[in-house]
């Protein structure tokens, strides 16, 4: 299975993204909003290459490696949080190397699989977050159709003090499919 947009692909992981995935997650800077994603080292790395695999081939999230020109770049994905009578619930996150930040791309990935998922995967709502600071990723937010539904005053512990969390929504029957 695979996404394509104008620029990019998204695909499945695989084993052979383990050295990418190992660049990716171990950017302590570039993964500042997302350091539950942080690895150590390349086994830690293997480790959460292995569990995107494994969660995407049994049903419980959708992760895709985004790849430019066949380079792999960042990935986009995700968890099904939900699954009722009607359609699935998912929350997502995204995130891309440093070099490629400011281009469009994760616009473009985040548009791509929101299509994906409300088209092909029966979604019905797919929600996102972020902290308050995050500018970049409310803007991308945004840009892809999201709309606000809750501020959370310092609701989350994160780099030694308590922050604002904002949390974001969009529906299928909102998504122009």
């Amino acid at each position: 299975m695979k996404i394509k947009t104008e620029r990019l692909v998204m695909r499945p992981y695989a084993e052979d993204d383990l050295q990418n995935c190992y660049k990716l997650f171990s950017d302590k800077k570039n993964l500042y909003y997302l350091d539950d994603l942080v690895v150590e080292n390349l086994e830690e790395a293997r480790l959460s290459l292995q569990e995107a695999i494994q969660k995407m081939q049994n049903g419980e999230a959708r992760r895709f490696a985004v790849t430019l020109d066949g380079k792999l770049i960042g990935g986009v994905g995700y968890d099904i949080t939900d699954v009722t009578p009607i359609g699935r619930i998912g929350h997502m996150g995204w995130f891309l190397m440093p070099e490629y930040h400011n281009k469009g791309y994760i616009t473009e990935a985040a548009r791509g699989l929101l299509n994906y998922a409300f088209a092909q995967d029966n979604c019905i709502r797919i929600t996102t977050a972020c902290y308050r600071e995050n500018m970049p990723t409310q803007k991308v937010m945004e840009k892809v159709g999201f709309r606000k539904e809750a501020e959370k005053l310092e609701s989350q512990w994160h780099d030694g003090k308590m922050k604002d969390r904002l949390e974001f929504a969009i529906n299928r029957k909102e998504w122009n499919i």
